[in-house]
């Protein structure tokens, strides 16, 4: 038996491998697409039965040996059949004719098995639920005749292993590719990023900036959270990483445990939509929307403005109803200071954004920014990477892109059995005759989405509902009227969005569970709070269907008019949920600023008129100092 020193050296050299083995394709070329998705997956699986040994679920009647033999086992299940397809790779790609040739005995039994350790080893990571929809959809082609546009002529075991294992429309489809050819590689630039200091350099900077306000710690929560979260799109790894230090903050300033959680992973969750670099979202969609990444940047900007713009007034509410102190000046980093000395970590985001705006790949753009890493990072001694700090991020960024891996090849299961049953192309072009309405069609996607996101991260969510829901939804708006092009561009944001809120949304709530766990509170209990203080994301996505000129999709004149409304809508709902601003709110106060908002996102003009005069007497008669204090003001006990 191996003791744990020696495991923990297989480890890293597995994890490093992996890492030199894609930033070797993303700098030198991608291998063929079979060759490139096999080897990610096999390395991944290995990886994780080397840190994740402990089976899902094993009776504890069979005692040390069953479950040792059970690890075996399922070892086999993962590896020989992908060792299969890389030693047949010749005879797959060019002897093999794809649906006409049958499949062998053995490639049955190969399927099973690796189907069957796909989703074994996905539990592991990701829990029951992402696993459990596959199984579901797995079965689904068994059933034939079902009504509506479910309805298939059903198929054998044999066509739907050929189609899941052995075709680039199953595991090895769109998902499993974006992992394999960029996601790991931003994943690992995150952790180059982290382990050079960036992260606590964008944690100090914030903190010195906004920490003597009132309410500092949780605004620098909000910001902190914004900015590194961007680059890693994890909202797990945020809340861990930046909620170490501002939950404990925001606590000992008056926050109650639940409301510190709820903050954290609300912020944290929307670093996924804060451009340029939005966790790789902006990428993945820029590849499989057709839309450049440029303009996906410059149509993200201004919804997540207003998401962060209402968790910014939610928690200066929240500070004046908890009467949270602000940070004491001794406790304040020197931010001027900081940025002297670390500006030149910033230069390799410069650089991505420059590369992926010149339309280089995002695999190109993404190795030579983690390469750009390692040089800057030697301007100054407190920032260097050493050999020893270069092969610990390297480990780290592999280690961090096993749960991705595995979680877009379950995803493949997904697409796999929409376009073999042609589901997928049947909801497409009868979905706004299921949905009668429009308003029903975004509520069935966003259902669909938040149900897709349980447990996984927000790009997989999203990469599965590429050939789902994202055309489903461009059927509704293109049936309203709406041009093609919007119509592309707002489903395709409209899914991302949902998909993202997946993480904070109950019950499994990933990124609350994560921000309870160090907050000390009730998991459910924060991530209600964090739905809530969350709100703005729930509501955008409907805002700029209705209004794309939120999107920057219009004319500066309507872009202007709309992105006004929805601000005042932002802030007078922030007041109606926090129920508090200079005082307490009562029922009909918090009815008032709800009723103004929801007049502001119908696109008639006579709502807006309705909402401007709503939203306009709520503010006067109970904000008029609240909004000059509101970013500008240093912290001031409020009246009793």
């Amino acid at each position: 038996m191996l003791n744990a020193s020696q495991v923990a050296t297989i480890i890293r050299i597995v994890a490093v491998g992996m890492a030199l083995f894609h930033l070797y394709t993303a700098i030198f070329g991608l291998l063929d697409a079979i060759l490139q998705r096999t080897v990610h997956l096999l390395l991944s699986f290995v990886l994780l039965m080397l840190t994740n040994p402990k089976p899902f679920y094993f009776s504890g009647s069979f005692g040390t040996w069953g479950q040792g033999a059970y690890r075996l086992f399922i070892a086999v299940c993962a590896i020989v059949p992908l060792i299969y397809l890389l030693m047949n790779y010749e005879y797959l790609t060019n002897g093999r004719i794809q649906y006409v040739g049958d499949m062998t005995q053995v490639e049955i039994v190969l399927g099973c098995a690796f189907l069957f350790a796909l989703l074994e080893l996905s539990c592991r990571v990701t829990g029951i639920p992402l696993p459990a929809v596959c199984v579901g959809f797995l079965i689904f082609p068994f059933i034939p005749n079902l009504p509506g546009v479910f309805s298939h002529a059903g198929y054998t075991l044999a066509e739907t292993l050929e189609f899941q294992y052995l075709t680039f429309s199953g595991v090895f489809g769109a998902p499993l590719a974006a992992s394999a050819n960029f996601i790991i590689l931003f994943i690992i630039f995150g952790a180059f990023l982290e382990r050079c200091g960036l992260g606590g350099f964008m944690m100090d900077f914030t903190t010195g900036i906004l920490g003597h306000r009132r309410g500092g710690s949780a605004k620098v929560a909000v910001v902190a959270s914004a900015l590194t979260g961007t680059i890693s799109g994890s909202a797990t790894a945020n809340v861990l990483s930046t909620g170490a230090l501002t939950i404990p903050l925001m606590k000992r300033a008056g926050y109650p445990p639940f409301m510190s959680g709820a903050i954290e992973a609300a912020a944290s969750t929307g670093g996924a939509l804060m451009p340029p670099v939005m966790g790789t979202v902006a990428f993945i969609m820029s590849e499989y929307s057709g839309v450049p990444y440029g303009l996906i940047a410059l149509y993200a900007a201004i919804p997540a403005i207003l998401y962060y713009l209402g968790i910014y007034c939610t928690v200066h509410f929240a500070a004046l109803r908890y009467d949270a102190k602000p940070l004491d000046k001794s406790e304040l980093p020197d931010w001027k200071g900081q940025f002297s000395r670390k500006w030149h970590l910033l230069l390799p985001i410069v650089l991505l954004v420059v590369l992926m705006g010149m339309d280089y790949s995002p695999q190109y753009s993404v190795g030579y920014s983690i390469l750009s890493v390692i040089v800057v990072s030697w301007f100054r001694k407190e920032t260097r990477l050493n050999l020893r700090a270069i092969v610990e991020a390297l480990e780290n960024g592999a280690r961090g892109a096993v749960l991705v891996a595995v979680a877009t090849a379950c995803a493949g299961i997904i697409v796999g059995v929409f376009d073999q049953t042609t589901v997928g192309v049947k909801l497409a072009q009868q979905g706004n005759a299921i949905a009668g309405t429009l308003f029903m069609g975004l509520i069935i996607t966003m259902v669909i989405s938040l149900i897709i996101g349980l447990g996984v991260p927000p790009t997989v969510s999203y990469l599965a509902q590429i050939a789902v829901t994202i055309p489903m939804l461009i059927a509704f708006l293109t049936a309203q009227g709406v041009d093609p092009y919007t119509a592309k561009v707002c489903a395709h944001f409209f899914v991302m969005y949902y998909s993202t809120l997946a993480v904070i949304t109950p019950p499994d709530a990933l990124a609350a569970v994560a921000a309870a766990g160090i907050a000390g509170s009730p998991v459910m209990k924060t991530a209600w709070h964090a739905s809530r203080v969350a709100f703005v994301a729930f509501v955008v996505p409907f805002m700029f269907v209705y209004r794309p000129a939120i999107l920057m999709l219009g004319s500066w004149n309507q872009i202007l008019y709309d992105t006004f409304l929805a601000t005042v809508g932002v802030v007078v709902v922030a007041a109606a949920l926090e129920g508090f601003g200079r005082r307490h709110l009562n029922i009909f106060d918090r009815i008032w600023a709800f009723a103004a908002g929801i007049c502001l996102i119908v696109p008639d003009h006579r709502f807006e008129a309705a909402g401007l005069l709503l939203a306009g007497t709520f503010l006067a008669s109970n904000y008029v100092g609240e909004i000059k204090a509101l970013f500008g003001a240093r912290a001031a006990k409020p009246p009793a």
